[in-house]
């Protein structure tokens, strides 16, 4: 029996050819985007999967109340050990770490790496696999280095190094010295060796804090050279490892005892430690970029799913005509229901395995390309895993099954003398259910049109804003060796001017920070306060030339000595947000003063107001101190003047070269760095895009299977009445009336769902293009235009035949 069904479908699938490559395109095209979308989801929620106990592993966030009092991603450093050991029934183990950047060297090899200064649990707490060195005491004194095995090719040519030297600069005058006593196969990303900041893919080297000798003065969480650190100490990331059975509220009352006994009444009154989990901390970071931008392009993947799975019901409905009479002979000889069902549910899984197989080749050809919109690597087909494999089979059968059974139910139902006579759409209401259909498919595809542009309109206009100052041709150079004293400011300095001598190159900054992420926080006393109460406020450091170099608009007074002359120590430069937080209507001459004491900051100079965070945020005040009073910088601004980039970048990588022979040479445009910041925006408006095409041709296809049958089973209408008058012109138009009306249903419908989404979607920034009727108007005239053309294109054919023939053959 099973193999006549299998004949039967064949048969039938082959007598309506149109129709089943339809079906077949439709769903292939559906599937195809589901199964791109689902590997990608899955290997985002794989981040962090591989490590050990990951259900007990938890990070350490600081909330605080007043913001700018500290980074929320770091916390207390020697808040982790002190919780380790106060409270070993709660905490099994802990892990610190410190992300630097700074030269790697092995002989006359220098590398520009991301290195983690940690605790020596990282091995045994995560269970990292080793190429060689002992796992159980990888770091057996304080100058002992973890190296990844793409680090240790790099510096030796190979991964057996134990035994080796490598030094690391410091921001002292001197390198620090290791000995290579591990190496580590290199990770799959995550976010304990990989970026939280998604900065770096992974770090290359781990050395210990305990000994490190990295900062001016000592490492500073271990300042009493037994793990304990200092409580002043906020910049290190903190991760935890729970007793099994042990619950993140365990740990409410264990943290603020300990805050209590070790810090002061501010902080205990302003800070709330959380535990976010280790499993979704990469969904969630970041207000849930990552979760928000997965979620939107699975219901992108579903609705076009959906709207595959609606052409196959609704041109199986309108085609159920042609299969009336072999349904009504099947009950004539005894055929009962269910067996009418299992055939016509084994037409659909045909159709949708078929549809699946022929995803897996288009799969492979659109997998790099969706590759570059996500800048990820997706799994090859033959390296699916298990969990790859099931979502496929799964999605099979789920989309064979809704298919399928709807017709299968419907199909099976009619009496005997209804389907010898042909009346289903007027025993079922099948005509209703087509249009309800059509108007599901076009409310769908109208919101994901407008949401599509509205990401588009948001990403253009973020890119398209004066944020306040000029990223056209602007070098970010990270120049080493980083020397965080007077001696190496001037050392950096000389090579900032010999840059200068070259024609390509119109002006050049040292600074801290750049316009994109605020500064530390520093509390600042305004003159003329009667509280004395210290505004938080981000501060910039950096030289006198940062104004010039990144085109900032001065309003008052000057920067610094910006206009020549000596520099007089103690001043800082405000932003005219600053300005308002202090109450002050004019600023230049007044005083600030540090809460922690010391020598009174004179205001120099006020700049106008500038972007320097990201659009999802508002502006707030900022603090320019001096490199002079602060010599603290991590990046070489080098503005440049020339229209050939690349002949000026070979030309400043030479003059480099010359100035600092060991250093290694890296740089990015600070244009590149703006479209880092909106990484996730990107990307979701090219897979919008992507989306939005996909399910505009689902639709076409389906109106033009619809309109397909629909020409057949009315020819006789049409005949006749083109015998009674009726011209080309007026039976197209009647076609069309018919479109126009489902889609100004569906408007109706999908405007007020658009409009939701997209109002909820621009909440997450502070600055967003205004919401207005143009893309809903278009949306409405493009499907419009383009359905009337499909159905024009189609009738006219039919118009034009000679109804003689049409009436004759009926």
């Amino acid at each position: 029996m099973f193999k006549s069904y299998i004949k039967i479908a064949f048969r039938n699938l082959s007598r309506h050819k149109l129709f089943s490559v339809l079906n077949i395109l439709c769903l292939s095209i559906g599937i195809t985007f589901s199964m791109i979308i689902g590997v990608y989801v899955l290997q985002q929620h794989r981040v962090n999967e591989g490590l050990k106990d990951l259900d007990n592993q938890y990070y350490v966030k600081s909330n605080w109340k007043i913001q700018g009092m500290g980074v929320n991603i770091t916390t207390l450093g020697p808040l982790a050990k002190t919780l380790k050991d106060e409270y070993p029934g709660l905490v099994a183990s802990y892990y610190r770490f410190n992300p630097v950047t700074n030269v790697v060297s092995a002989g006359d090899r220098h590398f520009k790496e991301d290195v983690a200064i940690c605790d020596t649990t990282l091995v045994s707490m995560y269970g990292f696999p080793l190429v060689c060195g002992n796992k159980d005491n990888v770091f057996p004194n304080p100058n002992s280095a973890l190296l990844t095995e793409t680090l240790a090719r790099k510096l030796f040519g190979r991964t057996n190094v134990l035994g080796e030297r490598v030094s690391m600069q410091t921001l002292n005058t001197a390198p620090q010295d290791f000995v290579v006593s591990g190496v580590m196969k290199d990770p799959s990303y995550n976010t304990v060796t990989g970026s939280f900041t998604e900065v770096r893919d992974c770090f290359g080297m781990f050395v210990p804090i305990r000994g490190n000798r990295y900062y001016p003065g000592g490492n500073q969480v271990n300042e009493g050279g037994d793990g304990s650190g200092s409580w002043l100490t906020w910049n290190y990331v903190s991760l935890l490892e729970l007793n099994k059975g042990v619950s993140p509220a365990r740990l409410d009352n264990a943290f603020k005892q300990i805050l209590q006994k070790h810090t002061s009444k501010d902080v205990q009154e302003n800070l709330r430690v959380e535990l976010a989990p280790l499993r979704t901390y990469y969904i969630r970071e970041k207000n849930a970029a990552v979760g928000q931008m997965i979620n939107t392009l699975s219901l992108v993947a579903l609705f076009i799913l959906l709207m595959a799975i609606i052409n196959f019901v609704n041109i199986n409905i309108g085609t159920s005509a042609y299969r009336l009479k072999e349904i009504g002979l099947r009950k004539v000889f005894g055929g009962e229901r269910v067996q009418l069902m299992v055939q016509f549910l084994l037409e659909s899984f045909m159709l949708t395995l078929l549809a699946g197989l022929i995803s897996l080749w288009l799969y492979e050809l659109l997998r790099p390309a969706f590759d570059s919109i996500l800048q990820t690597q997706l799994d090859h087909v033959w390296q699916f895993g298990w969990s790859n494999i099931l979502l496929f089979v799964l999605l099979i059968l789920v989309v064979g099954i809704i298919s399928g059974i709807y017709p299968a139910f419907m199909l099976s139902s009619p009496k005997i003398s209804i389907a010898v006579k042909g009346k289903l759409d007027a025993a079922k209401g099948g005509l209703l259910l087509r249009k309800t259909l059509l108007v599901v498919q076009f409310t769908m595809a109208i919101v994901v049109f407008i949401g599509a542009l509205t990401v588009f309109r948001q990403v253009s206009y973020v890119f398209a804003k004066d944020l306040g100052y000029n990223r056209d041709r602007l070098m970010v150079i990270t120049p080493f060796p980083k020397e965080w004293d007077p001696a190496g400011v001037a050392k950096i300095e000389s090579i900032r001017q010999g840059l200068l001598q070259l024609p390509a190159v119109k002006d050049g900054s040292l600074s801290s920070e750049l316009p994109e992420t605020p500064g530390l926080t520093q509390g600042y006393i305004p003159e003329g306060s009667k509280d004395n109460k210290p505004l938080l406020i981000p501060t910039f450091i950096s030289d006198e030339n940062f104004v010039r170099t990144f085109g900032l608009h001065l309003e008052e007074g000057a920067f610094f000595n910006e206009k020549g002359g000596a520099y007089t120590h103690n001043q800082v430069v405000l932003n005219e947000s600053a300005v308002k937080a202090f109450g002050w209507k004019t600023a230049v001459g007044k005083k600030l003063r540090l809460p922690q004491g010391g020598p009174e900051q004179t205001v120099a100079g006020v700049i106008r107001d500038f972007n320097y965070a990201n659009l999802q945020q508002s502006i707030t005040p900022m603090v320019f101190a001096n490199l002079g009073d602060a010599p603290v910088y991590r990046v070489l601004t080098v503005k440049l003047n020339s229209p050939d980039l690349a002949a000026a970048v070979d030309a400043v990588r030479a003059k480099w070269k010359t100035l600092s022979p060991n250093a290694p040479f890296e740089y990015v445009f600070m244009d590149d760095r703006f479209k880092a910041i909106y990484r996730h925006e990107l990307q979701l408006r090219n897979a919008a895009a992507i989306g939005t095409v996909l399910n505009l041709v689902i639709v076409f296809m389906g109106i033009f299977g619809v309109v397909a049958f629909t020409l057949v089973k009315r020819g006789k209408e049409m005949a006749i009445r083109k015998v009674l008058g009726a011209g080309v012109r007026t039976i197209i138009l009647l076609f069309i009336r018919d479109y126009a009306l489902l889609i100004i249903i569906a408007n109706i419908i999908g405007w007020p769902v658009a409009y939701l989404l997209s109002r909820q979607w621009l909440q997450n920034f502070a600055y967003r293009a205004p919401q207005d009727i143009i893309p809903y108007l278009f949306v409405l005239v493009f499907i419009f235009v383009a359905v009337s053309l499909l159905v024009a294109a189609q009738c006219l054919r039919t118009a034009i035949e000679s109804p003689v023939e049409k009436l004759r053959a009926e």
